[in-house]
């Protein structure tokens, strides 16, 4: 079914709209829940959370993209989940190491002026990335979106381990120095 259809049939408030949502798209946010939470349950009971959250958001916040808007609320929701579980506790996944590394320029964003700045900043990456060479967005895109590990990354893109963690590098030294141009504190 297309996305178009699904939509209608929230707007409509079919509570099939959900089904239909999780035929087309459970997978996909499945293991984007995964890919953070290293946890199957959790990782279920995420993409079940999203799809809830969905419903009751619509339809003041219709999306452009199902996708990946239904993505978004799943990866936040993960992120929620896997901050709660890791709260006191030093983690070592790869969930830990990817917010570490960028935790000190994108940060956490609670009223609405700086949801308004986390916009802009979505932008600004945005930019930054479409800039650069294709391999080097997949391979951020994968570590910083999806949470994959660098062997996992190396693999995909079959490059290896010590390169991936160059691109990375690199393309954290350049964001960074972006964003302080642009006036980001950092």
């Amino acid at each position: 079914m297309d996305d178009a259809k699904i939509l209608s049939m929230y707007r409509a408030r079919s509570e099939d709209a959900i089904r239909e949502t999780a035929k087309k798209y459970g997978k996909y946010c499945y293991s984007v829940a995964f890919g953070i939470l290293g946890n199957h349950e959790d990782a279920e009971e995420c993409v079940n959370d999203a799809l809830a959250r969905m419903w009751e958001a619509f339809p003041a916040q219709e999306p452009k993209n199902l996708r990946v808007y239904l993505a978004r609320i799943v990866r936040n929701t993960a992120i929620n989940r896997y901050r709660q579980q890791t709260r006191g506790k030093r983690g070592g996944t790869e969930a830990a190491v990817s917010f570490a590394e960028v935790e000190d320029f994108v940060g956490r964003f609670d009223s609405l002026e700086e949801q308004l700045d986390e916009q802009a900043l979505v932008e600004s990456i945005g930019e930054f990335l479409k800039g650069q060479k294709e391999l080097y967005r997949i391979v951020f895109v994968q570590k910083y979106w999806y949470l994959l590990s660098v062997r996992s990354i190396s693999a995909k893109n079959g490059i290896s381990e010590s390169k991936t963690l160059s691109i990375l590098h690199r393309m954290r030294q350049k964001l960074k120095a972006k964003l302080r141009k642009e006036g980001y504190p950092l």
